[in-house]
């Protein structure tokens, strides 16, 4: 049987514009998230527990992030061999 060179992958493979949606994605879940509690403590409000699920919200969103630090940390060489392939796919695409 053929074997890949390299590390193998545990987990399915996200592409870097992948990554990037979900880190924006994520990124504003968690601004939003922060400047409504924000607002709610410039406003003097008591705590209720539509507070407590802004907060919850905002550590979920950091804990995506994290996660996707992860990843970006785990799929650094896969994302730079695509790109060398890519790079020479459209070299070879050139010189026909």
């Amino acid at each position: 049987m053929n074997e890949a060179k390299g590390p193998r992958r545990l987990q399915p493979r996200m592409t870097r514009g992948g990554f990037r949606f979900l880190f924006v994605a994520w990124t504003a879940t968690a601004l939003f998230q922060l400047v409504v509690l924000i607002l709610f403590w410039v406003a003097g409000k008591p705590w209720e527990l539509a507070s407590y699920l802004w907060l919850a919200t905002i550590l979920v969103a950091l804990g995506g992030l994290a996660f996707l630090l992860y990843v970006r940390r785990n799929d650094r060489p896969f994302w730079d061999e695509e790109e060398a392939r890519r790079a020479e796919w459209d070299r070879r695409g050139r010189a026909l």
